[in-house]
């Protein structure tokens, strides 16, 4: 390790751990925080298996809030949003197996309300299960072309375009518009839109449930999703019964990974994706956080741990490890979550040694002088680990 060199004016904090038995291996600042832009993704996705379980599924639904009037009928139904982060408008944008649409929901809603022989509806939309903010106050007003701000009721992650761009001002309603035309093209006549509160012992109409969470954590960790990150952050709070806000959402994130014993000193988080250049993790704390995955006693974490890219071939990584001895080295060995922010970069995965040995490691650069230096660093060091006798 000592031979890959430094980064020029940079602060970081490095570790390297052996899988198998725990004992840190390499250590430079390890215990020190610094800015660890989206590598934070790891600590959200861990706790939320941890509370949630690898099978879970978030549901979106249509309940009955049919009311009366001057003694006549006022059918109207409640489009509930469970915090999907993966629904989609239409069947045909989904890009997994299972994954859930409105377009499904609206088909099962119609069908439902033409066997009761009803064929007008009021439609309400109930985002209820986050309260605000729906925007991160650590947040600049910036980041609005590479976040939504989160709600547990949208299609498409509120982008109106791809993963960079314009955002929907107010996801819910959107959705809900949508849900609307869609119950149209089925022959269901939709008077009026507004927010509501659902009653909470309605009973349902239709339904439909996201992709199993080890699925959501692995597309979310393949893309760095941020939008993701933040509904599965939400998430956490709810399966910690509290409500989901972002300060439960960071209370019981840290209060999950404490009790595993993952949680060092120096750590602090302000979102569940790692946008905030206010949160501070030391390496120590990825490294643990990354052998849960593997550890026995936690197999629900392991969809963390084997949903991270690989270098050179997918997601975030693939474009990284593809030149001379870095392709040599570390393509195909070296598995990793990047982090990237301006004068930030990061890289916490696990490598497979050429003798069979699993290492986990993470490298987090602040202060850069230089950008590309610091990404050419962190993709020397990583490779490094998959080709050096770190446990000697």
């Amino acid at each position: 390790m000592a031979s890959a060199g430094t980064v020029k004016g940079a602060a970081v904090s490095a570790a390297v751990m052996s899988a198998q038995t725990g004992k840190l291996l390499y250590s430079s600042g390890s215990s020190t925080g610094l800015i660890p832009a989206s590598v934070t993704k790891l600590l959200t996705t861990s706790a939320a298996l941890k509370l949630l379980g690898p099978q879970h599924h978030f549901r979106t639904s249509v309940v009955d809030a049919s009311t009366t009037s001057k003694g006549k009928p006022v059918h109207r139904i409640d489009l509930v949003g469970g915090g999907d982060p993966y629904l989609t408008a239409t069947k045909k944008q989904a890009t997994l197996p299972g994954q859930a649409s409105l377009q499904a929901l609206a088909a099962a809603t119609a069908k439902a309300l033409k066997s009761d022989k009803v064929t007008s509806v009021r439609l309400g939309y109930d985002a209820s299960l986050f309260p605000g903010p729906s925007w991160n106050p650590t947040w600049p007003s910036g980041y609005s072309t590479v976040v939504t701000r989160t709600s547990a009721l949208w299609v498409n992650e509120g982008r109106l375009y791809g993963s960079e761009g314009p955002r929907q001002p107010d996801p819910a309603e959107s959705a809900a518009a949508e849900f609307a035309k869609l119950l149209r093209s089925y022959g269901i006549k939709v008077s009026k839109v507004s927010a509501a509160k659902a009653p909470s012992h309605a009973d349902e109409v239709a339904g439909v449930d996201s992709l199993p969470l080890s699925k959501i954590i692995e597309k979310l960790l393949m893309a760095s999703d941020n939008d993701a990150a933040e509904v599965v952050a939400r998430q956490v709070a709810i399966a910690d019964h509290k409500p989901g806000t972002i300060a439960n959402a960071l209370n019981s994130i840290k209060k999950v990974l404490t009790i595993l014993g993952a949680w060092t000193p120096g750590t602090k988080i302000y979102d569940g994706s790692g946008l905030s250049r206010d949160g501070r993790i030391p390496a120590d704390t990825f490294v643990k956080v990354l052998r849960l995955g593997i550890d026995g006693d936690q197999p629900d974490l392991a969809p963390v741990f084997t949903g991270l890219p690989v270098a050179g071939v997918e997601g975030s990584l693939k474009y990284r490890f593809d030149e001379g001895k870095l392709a040599e080295k570390g393509q195909g060995l070296v598995r990793a979550k990047t982090g990237t922010l301006t004068g930030v970069h990061s890289l916490a995965g696990y490598a497979s040694t050429r003798d069979g040995e699993l290492l986990i490691f993470a490298f987090v650069v602040n202060h850069a002088k230089n950008d590309y230096s610091a990404v050419a660093w962190l993709d020397r060091v990583s490779a490094a680990v998959a080709s050096c006798g770190c446990a000697s």
